[in-house]
């Protein structure tokens, strides 16, 4: 008899994690999810993480970041 899971690929398997947050860091999260017109806290979650992802790639690479408004250029550093 053949293993099941060994025929499913990996990415499709899903596990599933609890998250406790104060009810300040929830609110944060409500507002995040109207202002990106999420449609569930996970995909708020799974952005966030593609986001921090690639911010830690590019520090690691020695980028800088800058905001850039105007044609006016702000160098800035976000310390995590």
């Amino acid at each position: 008899m053949q293993n099941n899971e060994s025929a499913v690929a990996p990415e499709s398997v899903r596990q599933r994690v609890q998250l406790d947050f104060t009810p300040e860091a929830f609110e944060r999260l409500w507002e995040i999810k109207e202002m990106a017109e999420a449609k569930t806290n996970a995909e708020v979650v799974r952005n966030a993480l593609r986001l921090y992802e690639w911010f830690l790639k590019q520090r690691r690479e020695n980028y800088k970041s800058q905001l850039v408004k105007d044609n006016k250029v702000k160098e800035v550093e976000i310390v995590l």
